[in-house]
């Protein structure tokens, strides 16, 4: 299995919001074959996700891949499965946070997104047909939907992005945790840009099972996918 991933690092272009939910399986094509599309998946506190929804999500991760030329097999088919699982909860969990918090995203900023994308621009002006077409048609929903997407995307995005805001690395943190792991100070300089940027993605995992964990005590997740095996 890790030969496996390592082979297909560099291909997976899949959207993960940096957050990883241990308990989480994978959903095998078997799954989906028992399971009915509006069947719960999962859920986040009182907010489902069915498999119509991971359905969707992985089918687009797939077609990307195979776009680019990657023979999605059924073992990747199960990887992308496992990984579209840990994303779409994560993002209701964000989505949660984040309203707890008062926070919102406006029409207008949905608009811009949509209206600025080339996929939905002909001779660099926003097509409204196109537009309805591209969603319809190549993703699978209807404009509203694809809207409300964007609308938890973005909302999710900007309470991670609040979260970072309270963690920073001080100098005399970086000099002190490359004392402890190195042993001495040196190349201390040629080595501090990558070692700071280890450093801190490493806070950043910590605090985030650290949100994890206190949200998980607040809020039940549940996932479904021994019952349906």
């Amino acid at each position: 299995m890790i030969s496996f991933l390592i082979k297909y690092k560099k291909s997976i272009l899949i959207i993960t919001l940096a957050f990883f939910i241990g308990s989480i399986g994978y959903i095998g094509l078997d799954s989906f074959r028992r399971g009915t599309f509006n069947e719960n998946v999962a859920m986040v506190g009182s907010e489902p996700i069915t498999y119509r929804t991971l359905y969707k999500a992985t089918d687009a991760q797939a077609r990307a891949l195979r776009n680019n030329g990657v023979d999605v097999d059924e073992d990747l088919n199960k990887y992308l499965n496992q990984q579209m699982l840990s994303a779409l909860i994560s993002e209701e969990v964000l989505n949660q946070a984040a309203k707890e918090f008062g926070m919102e995203v406006a029409d207008y900023e949905v608009a811009m997104d949509i209206h600025s994308s080339p996929m939905f621009n002909q001779n660099g002006v926003f097509d409204k047909n196109a537009y309805e077409h591209a969603v319809r048609y190549q993703l699978g929903v209807t404009p509203a939907q694809f809207e409300e997407q964007i609308r938890r995307s973005k909302l999710s995005d900007r309470f991670r992005m609040a979260l970072y805001s309270f963690y920073k690395l001080t100098p005399e943190e970086v000099r002190f945790s490359y004392q402890v792991q190195n042993g001495n100070m040196k190349d201390f300089e040629k080595n501090k840009k990558d070692f700071e940027r280890q450093l801190f993605e490493t806070k950043m995992e910590t605090a985030q099972q650290a949100f994890f964990d206190d949200f998980n005590n607040r809020v039940e997740i549940k996932t479904y996918l021994d019952q349906q095996a």
